[in-house]
């Protein structure tokens, strides 16, 4: 039997694709966001997704006060959105954008692929993150031609 090798893992980890998204949440009358990539869906009736959070992540607190929160799908061509909310300087990097108005009143950005409304539930701890599941409650697809972003880290043990 071959042993386990710390860099084989590493390195087969991070062929693990993912998508890019932004999280988006109002608290206190602010907007709040962050750049995530550990999101998939996790079911569909009702429909369910997956977030995972390191737990060190300020917008952890939206999600263990179960606030609504927003998923914005970003697309290949969403490389500025990228750039903003990866920077993680900006008070309110959606304030850089064009927003769409919802019923929820989410951040929803004009321009990303696809955008959804969630609501969370409890997390669960996974090592140094936090695993949350959430029901996607309201959603639309912005660019229907238009790819995900879809990223493959260097090596599985950090973003």
């Amino acid at each position: 039997m071959q042993r386990v090798s710390e860099e084989g893992i590493k390195f087969a980890l991070g062929k693990i694709p993912s998508g890019l998204f932004v999280a988006g949440a109002m608290v206190d009358g602010r907007r709040i966001g962050m750049l995530c990539s550990f999101v998939e869906q996790a079911g569909f009736d009702p429909p369910m997704i997956m977030i995972s959070l390191g737990r060190d992540r300020s917008f952890r607190r939206v999600l263990d006060q179960k606030v609504p929160f927003s998923l914005n799908i970003l697309g290949v061509k969403n490389k500025k959105i990228l750039a903003a909310f990866a920077s993680g300087r900006e008070e309110d990097a959606f304030a850089k954008f064009e927003l769409l108005e919802n019923d929820r009143g989410l951040p929803q950005l004009a321009d990303a692929l696809a955008w959804l409304a969630c609501l969370p539930g409890d997390g669960v701890e996974a090592g140094d993150h936090v695993v949350y599941v959430a029901k996607v409650v309201d959603g639309c697809l912005h660019d229907g031609g238009d790819e995900p972003m879809i990223r493959v880290r260097k090596n599985g043990y950090g973003y």
